[in-house]
């Protein structure tokens, strides 16, 4: 059961991670310089590297492509270009990783672009909480120290998690000009 049920969190976290942290392709709305689970969004646009999501009060993304962006998605081979350099042929999931977009486009799904971010915030965050109650239904068959060291780091990420899910962060953010 330990087994199964730690596997089962670890095949799944990754995608839950990024649907609470960076949905859509937007890559880490966390704090980079830190925990990489708390948000921050600033700490991923002002950091020197400059390269990630590019969120004002118009959209959100990061334009790559040949045309008006980065030129990034030009290293790319030509039938991989053309997939990326238009949104029309952009995998959603990847939508705001090539491209910068409004607030109001809208996805496959019929979603906009905000609306998606907030309920993949919401989603993934109750999603991470279920591996919280997986980890604790094995208290009892992981020895102490070890239980009580990934408890501490659950509970971390746990917080973090209800901060972002707050998504209070956001609106100051967006509303940059």
């Amino acid at each position: 059961m330990v087994v199964k049920t730690i596997t089962d969190i670890q095949l799944a976290s990754w995608h839950v991670y990024e649907s609470y942290t960076g949905p859509l392709g937007a890559q880490t709305l966390t704090n980079i310089l830190g925990s990489h689970y708390g948000p921050g969004i600033e700490s991923s646009e002002n950091n020197g590297w400059g390269q990630w999501h590019r969120a004002d009060s118009e959209g959100i993304g990061m334009d790559r492509t040949v045309a008006t962006g980065t030129g990034f998605v030009g290293q790319y081979p030509s039938a991989v270009q053309s997939l990326y350099e238009s949104t029309r042929t952009t995998p959603d999931d990847l939508l705001l990783f090539f491209h910068h977009v409004p607030y109001s486009y809208v996805l496959r799904s019929g979603k906009t672009v905000i609306q998606h971010i907030y309920d993949s915030h919401y989603e993934g965050a109750e999603q991470a909480e279920e591996f919280v109650r997986q980890w604790k239904s094995l208290r009892s068959l992981v020895d102490n120290d070890r239980y009580t060291f990934w408890s501490k780091r659950v509970s971390l990420s746990s917080s973090d998690r209800a901060e972002i899910r707050t998504l209070s962060w956001v609106s100051p953010f967006a509303l940059r000009s």
